[in-house]
């Protein structure tokens, strides 16, 4: 429970005066400052609170609503208001349908107006006016598979984070249908080819928006590091592409967001305009005039939402990410392959229990999609034939969609002679373990990064709350100096610096040591491989006709 604390004297002095002489701001009168309040470029004036040694900003607005004829448009401009705004509260999540597990009341304040960003900064910069020093800024972009989520969910609350000396951001981006959507109809009418993606355009724009005015909250706009985990962490993989976010963010962290590089793979523009007719005929709208646009936009919130989530992802009806050719020209995979991509200091890893069961997937389906057979599966995940088929197909499942995908971007970013960390999280909180046996679940890693486990587990033992803090501290120091060494355990070296080792965030401890699954690995890159000889084998096979 956060309590709010004592409010001290200090100057009664709008931030705007901050980039102005020292000395003019010595003039002023001496009066308690009950709250602090910020000057925005090009926006207003906004006022937040202090709780904790922290001056908290909720639902500060960084684009107008995406609502009516903004709808499936780039993010407009704010329009500057009048006055001093309060952001003191989360504005709504992006609309969506709550998963069966999402019981936070979050989930039910919802809404197409969600263009909204929250900040958590330390006191001391509002309590001291001369202060030069510049904080390290953390940008945080939640998961949940581009339909679900939200910046306002209590395991996401940074106060701890920020209490180490960091400014944190969060922020909602447009999501399902919303956010990812291609339509022949507003296709034709971008003048700048901007469409499709307005979710990734949503992104850019906070990191614009940091950029500009970060500085006012204290924020080194010179040290920026995105951090994200799954959709989270492939939004990054993708921002890293895009020619237009070069230079937005100096470091990145991402949290088992490889998945989109193979499992999950963008779509190509041609295949998401013909998903998006696809639901505009379910609603009885075809054509791509002005008019079908119109129609489209005339839909209803719940109509675009149409029970979208992660449960029912529609694939027929939503593309999710969508190789757009302006964003995004090719898939994230070959993206990295052939080196088309903006390198800085990265941090990247995965859980031993990653994996998205979507269906019911048994060995035979997984078989047959690796082109392998039961034997040579058993002799590499089951040598003593003691697993059962359940343990090892999910033991699949992580390595084909994260783990390996991990591993084999990790080798593409240190082609470009980047400092690139690699972790791997297998921790499981106390309460969690009878039904964790399977590993470190996907999103679980979270509750640790932001020392929110109190949020998540009706109990935290001591052995959690170590390796919360640890991480938390791991996390932070990347932030600060682009190094997650913590003391008091093994000094992390690069994937550069020890190509086969990892931080290893275990049972027992932390340790810095050689990949335990190489060996998995190493099967799962030998199928891909192996597949992909034959199809390019295959495709030159291909008979030629003469006409």
């Amino acid at each position: 429970m956060v309590f709010l604390r004592l409010l001290r004297s200090l100057l009664l002095i709008e931030i705007i005066y901050l980039t102005m002489p020292a000395s003019f701001a010595d003039t002023q009168k001496m009066q308690p400052l009950s709250s602090p309040i910020v000057s925005l470029q090009n926006e207003g004036k906004i006022q937040g609170y202090f709780d904790s040694n922290l001056a908290i900003f909720k639902g500060i607005p960084y684009a107008a609503p995406p609502i009516n004829s903004y709808r499936w448009l780039p993010p407009q401009p704010v329009r500057e208001w009048q006055g001093i705004r309060k952001t003191t509260e989360f504005a709504p999540m992006c609309s969506q349908k709550p998963n069966s597990w999402d019981k936070d009341p979050s989930f039910q304040k919802t809404n197409e107006d969600c263009l909204y960003l929250n900040i958590w900064a330390p006191e001391s910069y509002f309590s001291n006016f001369n202060n030069q020093h510049s904080f390290p800024v953390m940008i945080w972009i939640h998961g949940g598979g581009f339909v679900s989520g939200g910046s306002s969910l209590p395991v996401y609350d940074p106060s701890e984070l920020a209490k180490q000396g960091v400014i944190v951001v969060s922020f909602n981006y447009r999501l399902g249908r919303f956010g990812f959507f291609a339509h022949p109809a507003l296709n034709s009418e971008s003048e700048e080819d901007k469409s499709a993606n307005y979710g990734l355009m949503d992104q850019i724009a906070v990191l614009k928006w940091v950029q500009n005015n970060i500085p006012s909250f204290g924020g080194d706009s010179n040290n920026v590091t995105i951090f994200g985990e799954s959709a989270g962490g492939a939004s990054i993989l993708s921002l890293m592409t895009i020619p237009e976010a070069k230079g937005l963010f100096n470091k990145a962290i991402i949290q088992s967001g490889t998945g989109h590089t193979r499992a999950f793979p963008p779509t190509p523009k041609d295949k998401a305009e013909i998903i998006g007719d696809h639901f505009a005929q379910k609603h009885q709208i075809s054509g791509k005039s002005v008019e079908t646009a119109k129609q489209l936009r005339s839909l209803s919130t719940d109509d675009i939402v149409d029970d979208l989530n992660i449960q029912n992802l529609q694939p027929d009806f939503f593309s999710g990410l969508i190789i757009d050719q302006t964003l995004l020209t090719q898939s994230l995979d070959k993206a990295y392959e052939k080196g088309n991509f903006y390198p800085v200091p990265l941090m990247i890893g995965d859980n031993d229990g990653d994996g998205v069961l979507l269906s019911k997937i048994t060995l035979s389906d997984l078989n047959k999609e690796l082109d392998t057979t039961s034997d040579e599966i058993n002799h590499i995940y089951n040598p003593d034939r003691k697993k059962s088929e359940t343990n090892i197909v999910r033991q699949l499942i992580a390595d084909i969609q994260f783990l390996e995908p991990t591993r084999k971007l990790t080798r593409e970013f240190i082609k470009k002679n980047i400092p690139v960390y690699r972790y791997r999280f297998s921790y499981i909180a106390d309460t969690a373990r009878s039904y964790s046996s399977f590993g470190a679940p996907h999103f679980s890693e979270v509750p640790f990064v932001f020392n929110t486990l109190n949020r998540v587990y009706q109990s935290v033992s001591n052995q959690d709350r170590a390796m919360g803090k640890a991480m938390m501290t791991s996390w932070v120091n990347f932030a600060k100096n682009g190094n997650p060494s913590v003391t008091g355990f093994p000094n992390f070296l690069t994937v550069n610096q020890a190509p086969q080792q990892l931080i290893h965030y275990t049972m027992s401890g932390i340790r810095f040591e050689n990949d335990p699954f190489q060996n998995r690995l190493d099967f799962i890159e030998s199928l891909f491989n192996r597949k992909a000889n034959k199809a390019k084998t295959s495709t030159q096979n291909i008979p030629i006709k003469a006409n």
